[in-house]
């Protein structure tokens, strides 16, 4: 979206669409894609012996499992961290940059494919890599492993894509979920305002599906709704959104789930709430989705305060009856979420929080929280604060965003899974030149408490 706003919670689809503005990509440069059906039943089954450690695929989980206990929570170990050492320089744009759209514009995800390579993102709705033997020897490569299709229709949830969600089973097969953002002030006839500024009335976002089969180096996206991972239960509205649904963490397995976190903003506009004149029918904040089968988008459900049984529906498919059903409920404080990891010494999930104008979470600064099932997670941690990231800076006026915790030693193809000594990368925005970004890896040391 196009400019910062004085006071927000979530900040990815203000600096996805930013550059977009700016940015003019030729359609016809991009090479055509094939858009099919989404083959899960086939890919499924492709996990190797050698992934034993991961839950298997199948089908989506019946709605009446039991969900873990509140009274869990107080037990979790919580993680201290300490900066270790100076940071370091991956990525510069536009120096490093392909073309004028390849700037980090996500956070850092990383992989390693069945060769032995490493797959190094920090995407853009145009999609670069930087690949190598290891994660600090990875180089830019100019082969663009995904086009985003500008597609009209907004039932068609294939405008502008984000791959930012990674996970392999086995190097080979590799499931992306993607950031997609519908924007109507890019189509004729389907936004009014004139103000870019004003991207709650014209822009529309969800979680689409791709895959690739090749190890990563290129990606499929699939027709609607073959392509539909979450969204808001309501359609596209001329001039009134609504803003929908976004998933900005990585995908994470524990517990014979995998998860990640889903985001939103809250609808209609100047809604109050659950009560009021105005009530939402879509509740500001963040929550857990989850799946047994990455490679069936339908099968993803979402946290309903009691269970994961909310069930993403298209809209475009036909009326949707009972649509609250269909909306997660926010769990605190994952509005601020940038990635999600398995921190291994003491098996918790760990959630990189990053709040970055209202400083809701306390002075401003990295935040983790820690949890055992998802939905109960520990009071906030701070554990790097902004003064300690900006110590190094030349005189000018930055913005630091996208965040992610990513270990170079870590025992899972899709970099999940971190132990005591990972890293912290981030991105520094200049914010007199949207364009120029650097992306920055630092080491951290993680130490479990109670």
């Amino acid at each position: 979206m196009s400019r910062f706003l004085p006071v927000m919670s979530r900040l990815l689809p203000i600096l996805c669409t930013v550059a977009l503005f700016a940015i003019s990509t030729p359609a016809q440069t991009a090479p055509e894609r094939t858009i099919q059906a989404a083959p899960a039943q086939t890919v499924a089954q492709s996990a190797p012996a050698t992934t034993a450690a991961e839950p298997s695929a199948q089908a989506a989980p019946a709605q009446s499992d039991s969900e873990p206990s509140p009274q869990s929570a107080p037990a979790t170990p919580r993680i201290s961290a300490v900066l270790d050492g100076p940071r370091t320089v991956v990525f510069t744009a536009p120096d490093d940059s392909c073309i004028p759209a390849d700037i980090p514009d996500a956070m850092a995800r990383a992989f390693r494919d069945s060769t032995g390579t490493v797959h190094f993102m920090t995407a853009s709705s145009e999609l670069f890599q930087s690949l190598g033997p290891t994660l600090d020897t990875v180089q830019h490569s100019c082969a663009q492993a995904f086009y985003s299709d500008a597609d009209p229709n907004p039932g068609h949830f294939n405008d502008q894509a984000w791959l930012d969600s990674f996970y392999t089973l086995d190097g080979v097969n590799v499931v992306a979920l993607s950031h997609t953002e519908y924007h109507g002030w890019s189509h004729p006839g389907e936004c009014h305002q004139q103000d870019p500024n004003n991207f709650f009335f014209c822009e529309d976002d969800s979680d689409t599906y791709h895959l690739s089969k090749d190890g990563g180096f290129h990606y499929e996206s699939f027709g609607a709704p073959h392509n539909f991972v979450a969204g808001v239960p309501f359609k596209y509205q001329l001039d009134n959104g609504p803003t929908g649904y976004s998933v900005d963490s990585n995908i994470i397995s524990y517990g014979g789930w995998y998860y990640a976190i889903a985001t939103d903003w809250q609808w209609p506009r100047n809604c109050s709430g659950k009560t009021g004149p105005h009530p939402c029918q879509v509740p500001g904040g963040g929550a857990p989705i989850r799946t047994q089968n990455i490679f069936d988008p339908s099968s993803w459900r979402g946290w309903n305060g009691a269970d994961f049984s909310v069930a993403f529906v298209d809209p475009y498919l036909g009326p949707v009856a009972n649509p609250e059903q269909h909306v997660y409920t926010p769990v605190p404080n994952m509005q601020f979420v940038n990635g999600l990891n398995v921190y291994q010494t003491a098996n918790v999930a760990v959630a990189v929080l990053w709040d970055y104008f209202d400083d809701e979470l306390g002075s401003p600064g990295l935040y983790f929280t820690t949890s055992t099932d998802m939905v109960n997670w520990t009071k906030p941690k701070l554990v790097v604060t902004l003064a300690q990231i900006r110590a190094n800076d030349p005189e000018g006026s930055f913005l630091y965003a996208y965040f992610s915790l990513i270990d170079p030693n870590a025992p899972d193809l899709s970099f999940s899974v971190i132990g005591d000594h990972p890293y912290l990368y981030y991105v520094r925005l200049d914010n007199n030149n949207v364009f120029n970004r650097v992306v920055y890896r630092q080491a951290l040391t993680l130490t479990p408490i109670q």
